[in-house]
């Protein structure tokens, strides 16, 4: 009798010991950092953009809150590691990052073409090697591609390294590099946003530099950061199946239709 009441405590115990854990993760705030990246991403930006909004819905099926710290791209990306940080927004799942992060599933896909200077005009490329003779704009913490960097690295390309796309942008326009590769959605925006006159000049080349999908980050050097990501993965399945994912993408390219500049 005795052994069958401890028993009974036991598993009563466990089970309760379960519930206070789960409660305990899924009851707390998380912080993520976050670069600017409009319209996906932006401090001042509706819902602060779409992929916060992604990420807000995502976990709120799962019962978290978010809360999101933008900084420079770079930065967030190593600050991300620190205690007072759960995870980080949003990456290419590269293999080097695969080294110390677990990947979500995949937020959405984008993918990054060459805009030029219709007064300097850049004929069309089929390989990176081709470019050598052009200056090219890029904006720290971006991945692009390893053979970008590669050819970068060795002076083989002549890379011009900025802090913000609008940067890059601006110098594009001045004819002060000759290619800078962006996102069609947050290039055209940002033309509208701060160039509105003068986005006419611009135009690109349908190669794609690169095409992959965006992940959420959690730094393998914590020990939530498994139950975390299965937890965003089910609130990600979750809201894909009640269709809100699809409403917010097509809410996103409706207000900034895409189009050649």
């Amino acid at each position: 009798m005795t052994t069958t009441k401890f028993s009974v405590f036991t598993v009563l115990f466990l089970n309760l010991a379960f519930l206070v854990l789960s409660h305990s993760l899924h009851a707390r705030t998380l912080t993520i950092t976050i670069g600017e990246y409009p319209p996906y991403s932006g401090k001042r930006l509706a819902h602060q953009g779409l992929v916060p909004q992604i990420l807000r819905k995502a976990f709120a099926k799962q019962n978290i809150q978010v809360k999101f710290v933008f900084m420079p791209w770079a930065r967030s990306f190593k600050e991300s590691e620190k205690i007072n940080y759960d995870a980080s927004a949003f990456w290419f799942c590269t293999d080097k990052r695969q080294q110390d992060y677990f990947c979500s599933t995949a937020l959405y896909e984008e993918t990054a073409v060459f805009f030029y200077n219709k007064n300097n005009p850049v004929p069309p490329w089929r390989s990176l090697p081709e470019l050598d003779k052009y200056r090219i704009g890029a904006t720290r913490g971006y991945s692009y591609t390893q053979e970008f960097w590669q050819l970068a690295n060795t002076g083989f390309l002549d890379i011009n390294v900025m802090t913000r796309d609008e940067q890059n942008l601006s110098m594009l326009l001045k004819g002060r590099i000759d290619l800078f590769p962006m996102g069609l959605l947050p290039a055209n925006y940002l033309l509208e946003q701060k160039y509105p006159d003068k986005k006419h000049q611009l135009s690109y080349h349908t190669t794609p530099l690169m095409t992959g999908t965006l992940h959420l980050l959690f730094p393998k050097n914590k020990e939530d950061s498994i139950e975390l990501l299965k937890t965003f993965n089910e609130g990600m399945q979750k809201i894909k199946v009640s269709g809100e994912y699809q409403a917010i993408l097509s809410q996103a390219q409706s207000d900034q239709a895409i189009h050649s500049p």
